[in-house]
């Protein structure tokens, strides 16, 4: 794999020599959801990339982080994303990062429909940056978590956009503490409706400082330690859980994202991972997923959590040369 920054050097790396790199080939600013709501992106290419001949790039990535991160978190998939010729195109989410809010607690993730909101914001910044910009240039679609629920909810609408789709430990459904999902869709959808839906679910808070590795999503603690910093210092960064509306709304579009109705939908050819270890996402949304695609690609990551892509070397090479193998540029 070119360029790869081992674990043992990564926070160095990006607080010097990586940063310089993205700096020099990052430009960032905002596309409107509607008026007076703005939402915060970044692209990423060469200095002539972006002309007719796109500077000899492969294609654009569309980048969709997931459920209370930045995009600010994925420098090393951007990194590596550009040492193999690729434009990179991200942002962060409505309620996240540098984004605007609909609540007025800055920590809380709010959203009233997942489809039009979060969905339609990707299809926003597709249609007001990725198309205006590269047009005619292949369209490549990344999304872990939250960001893959919304992918493959893209494709389902979309469905001749995305030249390829990478879903990474994608929010097919949620693990709800060990309340039946059924009871949290009611509850949830009972608050939402009783004009409380903007209070925090239960267990769900402001942003706590403290996180520790070991309970953390990620397995390597230096990937871990290079954002968690970051965020102890950004406010924008800082953000909590969801409310009664953000799980109602999602655990619907979970259910229909694995749907036979929908999946029935998509053309576009996909590479699914998931995580051994996922305390998130029942694996049993993911089987059902794969059941309705007999063609997707896949992959279970052993001995991983929820975010792979904040392994150790050994499966970070592994996971980067699955995704390069599948775009067809190794």
């Amino acid at each position: 794999m070119k360029n790869f920054i081992s674990e043992n050097n990564i926070i160095d790396f990006f607080g010097h020599e990586g940063r310089d790199f993205l700096d020099a080939r990052r430009s960032a600013g905002t596309f409107a959801a509607a008026p007076g709501k703005e939402l915060y992106y970044e692209l990423y290419q060469e200095e002539d990339a972006g002309t007719k001949k796109y500077g000899g790039a492969r294609g654009l990535l569309v980048l969709c982080h997931g459920y209370t991160e930045t995009c600010t978190k994925y420098h090393e998939l951007i990194y590596y994303f550009l040492r193999h010729g690729y434009c990179v195109l991200t942002y962060d989410h409505r309620g996240h990062g540098r984004s605007f809010r609909e609540v007025e607690n800055p920590c809380k993730i709010h959203v009233e429909d997942f489809d039009a909101d979060y969905v339609g914001d990707l299809h926003r910044i597709v249609e007001q940056v990725a198309l205006q910009k590269f047009p005619g240039l292949p369209l490549f679609l990344y999304g872990h978590s939250m960001g893959g629920c919304i992918a493959a909810r893209y494709i389902e609408r979309y469905p001749d956009i995305f030249s390829r789709c990478i879903l990474s430990s994608p929010m097919f459904g949620i693990r709800t503490g060990g309340i039946p999902s059924c009871f949290a869709l009611f509850l949830s959808r009972f608050m939402k409706f009783a004009r409380q839906g903007k209070r925090y679910t239960i267990g769900q808070h402001d942003f706590f400082p403290d996180e520790v590795f070991e309970k953390s999503a990620a397995t390597s603690r230096a990937r871990f330690e290079r954002y968690n910093e970051l965020r102890k210092t950004t406010r924008e960064f800082q953000l909590g859980g969801g409310d009664y509306c953000w799980l109602y709304t999602s655990l619907k579009a979970a259910a229909n994202a694995v749907s036979p109705r929908e999946t029935a939908k998509i053309k576009t050819p996909i590479l699914l991972f998931e995580a051994e270890n996922d305390v998130y996402v029942p694996r049993a949304r993911i089987a059902a997923f794969r059941k309705h695609l007999p063609g997707v690609q896949y992959h279970a990551w052993r001995g991983t959590k929820h975010e792979i892509y904040n392994s150790p070397d050994r499966i970070i090479k592994a996971y980067y040369n699955e995704i390069f193998r599948f775009l067809g540029n190794v």
